[in-house]
């Protein structure tokens, strides 16, 4: 093994350790929600505030996060991300009341977004060649959910230490955010600081170039790319749900799914890369993995909701989670195979998550609304539905713009 190798997936494995570990805190109401909300005696309105604030700083922060990455070197970006996320868990760690928990959600928008997001997907790209991306980001998306699922469990093993469960719970934020630190400190170390082979561009200049990234119909494709497969992503968690309330599934048994999910998280995620290159096509791939993912959707309308289907259920799923995070290690690497310069790649990434993500703004109110409004399996079925169409968009979008891209480097060649 040479030092370049070395360097190179060293690298990866720091970023890989940085992506399962940064979002533990803006979401940590997900493990530790009742401990949180009696330490500070929090309504449940007040908890969801929490939040919301969160998001309300993220969304715009994807698209200004873009110019950031562009602007200053992922070794600078990526540090101040990690420690200043890991001073901010240990700040909330002392559960200092509503108010100011707010604007320690807030902050935390920009730390893991503004100045996280655009920056870790240009650093994985800037690893390796044209080739290499789709292992790349393959490789990080897939050790990223082992190092989630390991971190959920530590977490909760500090947890689990203390009789006193807000004491736990303050311990367990703590070690997470003890963590960033260090990966924070590592990037500074390992990271190139160098930001690419050319000068970088005055902030007037990348501000403009964003805006002019707005005209390039590929960019709009890959964003119709993320927004169709981040849709389906979003949906994964009724399938739990759906499986307790026709299946007879345990509520405990669908809690362990969440660590399932991490560990299929993995799997999807490297072999999805891995096949990427294998077959000289990131869109070609998701293609192919959309087109099965519809078809494992669309079984779920045809399986009966009965307590005898659990197990066809619960396979489906999994195929379904692996394929979803095979798509998802590889829509950030297609901005390489769309053409699309390095030099552009904070700008192209933030207009890709500001637009791609928004069906966390409406989806999952509106598919709750279904739920509510129709008996039985009727308000399952239309989500189903929903995501079959939106596979089967994401199929022809990949194709489409495969075809464009092939096309043109024949026309060059």
């Amino acid at each position: 093994m040479n030092k370049e190798f070395i360097k190179k997936y060293g690298t990866l494995l720091i970023l890989a350790i940085g992506a399962g570990s940064i979002f533990q805190l803006p979401y940590i109401r997900e493990s530790f929600y009742i401990p949180i909300q009696n330490a500070m005696n929090l309504t449940n309105a007040q908890m969801g505030s929490l939040t919301a604030w969160y998001a309300i700083v993220a969304t715009p922060a994807y698209f200004l996060g873009g110019i950031v990455a562009d602007k200053f070197s992922p070794k600078i970006t990526l540090t101040f991300s990690f420690v200043a996320t890991g001073l901010l868990g240990f700040w909330f760690s002392t559960f200092p009341g509503y108010e100011i928990s707010r604007i320690i959600f807030a902050f935390m928008g920009l730390t893991t977004v503004m100045t996280y997001w655009s920056s870790v997907i240009k650093a994985t790209r800037m690893l390796g060649t044209s080739e290499e991306q789709g292992r790349l980001f393959g490789l990080q998306e897939g050790l990223r959910g082992f190092i989630n699922a390991g971190l959920v469990f530590a977490m909760t093993a500090v947890f689990a230490n203390y009789t006193n469960n807000i004491l736990g719970a303050a311990w367990a934020i703590r070690f997470c955010a003890f963590e960033l630190i260090i990966v924070g400190i590592l990037c500074f170390l390992f990271i190139s600081g160098k930001q690419d082979d050319q000068k970088s561009e005055p902030l007037k200049d990348i501000f403009i170039g964003m805006f002019r990234c707005f005209k390039f119909p590929r960019v709009w494709m890959l964003t119709g790319i993320v927004f169709t497969a981040y849709s389906i992503y979003a949906l994964m968690s009724y399938i739990n749900t759906y499986a307790v309330s026709f299946c007879g599934m345990s509520e405990a048994s669908a809690a362990t799914l969440g660590g399932v999910r991490y560990l299929l998280q993995g799997i999807g995620g490297i072999c999805g890369g891995f096949l990427a290159d294998k077959l000289h096509s990131r869109l070609k791939t998701i293609g192919i993995f959309a087109g099965l993912l519809s078809l494992s959707w669309a079984a779920f309308i045809f399986i009966p909701g009965k307590a005898a289907m659990l197990a066809p259920v619960l396979g489906n799923f999994c195929f379904g989670v692996v394929l979803v995070y095979a798509i998802r290690s590889l829509y950030f690497a297609d901005i390489d195979e769309a053409g699309l310069d390095v030099n552009l790649t904070g700008r192209v990434s933030g207009i890709l998550s500001c637009f791609g993500y928004l069906p966390d703004v409406f989806l999952l109110t509106l598919t709750g609304s279904w739920l509510d409004s129709y008996a039985g399996k009727t308000g399952y079925n239309m989500i189903f539905i929903y995501a079959v169409a939106m596979g089967l968009l994401c199929m022809v979008i990949s194709f489409a713009l495969y075809t464009i891209v092939k096309r043109k480097k024949k026309a060059i060649a």
